[in-house]
């Protein structure tokens, strides 16, 4: 049998109760050589005994799995100790709670395999929230897709390992919305990525109710404003000046949600984006865009097409 072409890198903190579901799809994939490489994040609930004992009795010729563990605590830590042992081609990150149809891979390594120039096969997704319902999240290769809907998240696309090493890999700082920034550097490379886009779903993710918090975003002000402020660095760095307003709206958004949350941080963080903008017309739009998402509309996004 030939070497792989993929390499599946799961990072895994404390998923012993659900961890082999993910695994378990995984292994069901009808395509074959897969290379499957598991990161254990200092998990403190057995997790990592769990996933051992599962590798054990799953691995064979076609299937390689390698368990590594991390000690710098993080999902970016984990996932770039994965890519570092990468030996293969193609790299697809996914996530230990979430699970992938048994013709995913087979469908992304075809699509490669028809468009041997493209860099990244990205794909929509089912998303299941706790409450029992369901949202398709769909990918779209644009900054402006990206900036407002993240839609080069972990689970929505494969790349090129060469592609990931020269974005810069994962930046270990970020410890919220790491995948969002580093979907900005991929798509502001010198090079510019080939994308094609999949057809179908393949992947469903899954909110954990131990994710959800009533203040999911005023709790870590610093995690998100620090995400945004570096994919404004790398916008800039590469002169996209029409996605850099894009990214202030976000700060307006994100501000909006501190309001809904009742936290100081909405006037501190607004006022910093109302500072800066100059153009009467531009800051009018952000006052509008913050009234009307405070007050829990959605899809401001759309008028910044129009209005930035």
């Amino acid at each position: 049998m030939q070497p792989p072409a993929i390499t599946i890198v799961i990072p895994v903190y404390n998923r012993a109760h659900i961890v082999t579901r993910t695994l378990d799809s995984v292994y069901g994939q009808t395509f074959r050589p897969i290379s499957l490489i598991v990161v254990d994040n200092n998990s403190t609930d057995g997790s990592l005994e769990v996933i051992t004992q599962w590798a054990d009795t799953h691995r064979h010729e076609g299937f390689d799995i390698t368990i590594l563990q991390e000690s710098a605590p993080g999902a970016p830590a984990a996932r770039n100790r994965g890519l570092d042992a990468v030996t293969t081609p193609y790299t697809m990150f996914f996530d230990s709670d979430d699970t992938m149809g048994p013709s995913h891979v087979e469908k992304v390594m075809e699509a490669f395999a028809r468009h041997p120039d493209a860099d990244i096969a990205g794909y929509d997704i089912r998303h299941h929230f706790a409450n029992g319902a369901t949202r398709i999240l769909t990918f779209n290769k644009s900054l402006y897709s990206n900036i407002f809907h993240a839609s080069l998240a972990t689970q929505r696309y494969t790349a090129r390992t060469d592609l990931f090493l020269a974005a810069g890999r994962w930046d270990e700082e970020m410890k919220g919305w790491d995948d969002y920034e580093l979907g900005m550097r991929l798509l502001t490379l010198r090079r510019k990525p080939c994308i094609i886009k999949l057809k179908g779903i393949t992947v469903d993710t899954y909110q954990q109710t131990e994710s959800i918090t009533g203040t999911d975003f005023s709790s870590r002000p610093e995690v998100w404003e620090k995400a945004l402020d570096r994919c404004g660095e790398t916008l800039a760095a590469t002169g996209h000046w029409r996605e850099l307003r894009y990214i202030e709206l976000r700060r307006v958004i994100l501000a909006a949600h501190y309001r809904r949350e009742n936290s100081p941080h909405a006037k501190r963080l607004l006022g910093e984006v109302m500072s800066r903008e100059k153009n009467p017309w531009r800051r009018m739009f952000y006052q509008m865009a913050y009234r009307y998402t405070a007050a829990g509309g959605r899809g401001i996004s759309i008028a910044a097409k129009f209005l930035l």
